[in-house]
């Protein structure tokens, strides 16, 4: 609910399929204003596979992409596939304020009544020391 300015954080988000089907899904989380996404690409401490309490990614996505404001992952889903799986991503605390945390959503783009989302939060910045 409140951090520091210059604090980094691990998201976390835990996909629970139901029923797996066939179908191609988009996980689009929108980060909050005052932060922004250290993109492992730029960054090579946003790696998460450095860290160890996490799990490696039982399933790969096809296509992830790290925005200004949003981080998108596109899986390739099959009958049967594993229901449980998880994506992770670095960001850090960047402006001070008071901030809406947007949903995260996924969605299957060819089946919009298999869709999902997170819920909505508030948060806080606090100035560095």
């Amino acid at each position: 609910a409140r951090v520091a300015q210059g604090t980094r954080l691990v998201v976390v988000l835990q996909v629970t399929e139901a029923n797996p089907m066939l179908g191609q899904i988009m996980l689009v989380d929108r980060l909050p204003a005052g932060f922004e996404i250290d993109n492992p690409s730029l960054v090579a401490s946003a790696q998460t596979s450095a860290l160890r309490w996490l799990p490696p990614e039982t399933v790969q996505p096809d296509y992830k992409a790290f925005r200004d404001d949003r981080f998108l992952a596109a899986y390739s889903r099959t009958t049967g596939a594993r229901g449980t799986w998880q994506v992770a991503y670095m960001i850090r605390a960047v402006t001070p304020g008071r901030y809406v945390v947007p949903p995260a959503t996924i969605e299957d783009m060819y089946r919009p009544e298999r869709f999902a989302r997170t819920a909505a939060g508030t948060l806080e910045i606090g100035a560095a020391r």
